[in-house]
């Protein structure tokens, strides 16, 4: 054991030291700047993950709206092709029951389903429309958002660095 009493006594010796050199070194001005650097850049990277985040977003807005305006207008086939098959069984039926079909209530309900038809139709494109213009609308508030944080990250970096380079300044 007394021989290891020295070592002991050595080792605390020169972890005090490390201790000392360490808490020296960050009181100096050079530690205080590159602290900053390094703080601003982690500033600048989150600020461009969160632009990419944002980017990605609109994307999948734009891909959204697409989507739903390509329904919209499947919607709209699917009432000219019911139209279709409406004004063929008007036909059909009038024409069995010995009606002519291009006149009386047979070209009344004709009329009538090519209304609701056409009517249809209409509000699905316009339905369509919306999809569109409602998701790139969206995707500009993305990618202003993102813009923002890009821009946020950069003032906040400049911050730091002004913040450390007074520190630096108020160390030596």
């Amino acid at each position: 054991m007394a021989v290891l009493a020295p070592l002991a006594a050595s080792a605390a010796t020169a972890a005090t030291a490390a201790t000392t050199a360490l808490t020296g070194a960050m009181a100096t001005g050079g530690f205080q700047l590159a602290s900053a650097a390094a703080s601003g850049l982690g500033q600048i990277a989150a600020g461009s993950a969160q632009r990419r985040q944002y980017e990605a977003q609109a994307r999948q807005a734009e891909l959204r709206g697409r989507s739903e305006a390509i329904a919209y207008k499947q919607r709209g086939a699917d009432a000219l092709r019911n139209l279709n098959e409406t004004l063929a069984a008007v036909i059909s039926r009038s024409a069995a029951g010995g009606v002519d079909p291009t006149s009386g209530s047979a070209a009344t309900l004709q009329r009538y389903a090519l209304a609701e038809g056409a009517r249809e139709k209409a509000i699905a494109q316009d339905n369509a429309l919306m999809a569109l213009g409602q998701a790139s609308t969206q995707a500009g508030i993305y990618q202003s958002a993102g813009r923002a944080a890009q821009l946020t990250s950069y003032v906040s970096a400049a911050g730091t660095l002004g913040q450390g380079a007074y520190r630096a300044g108020q160390l030596t």
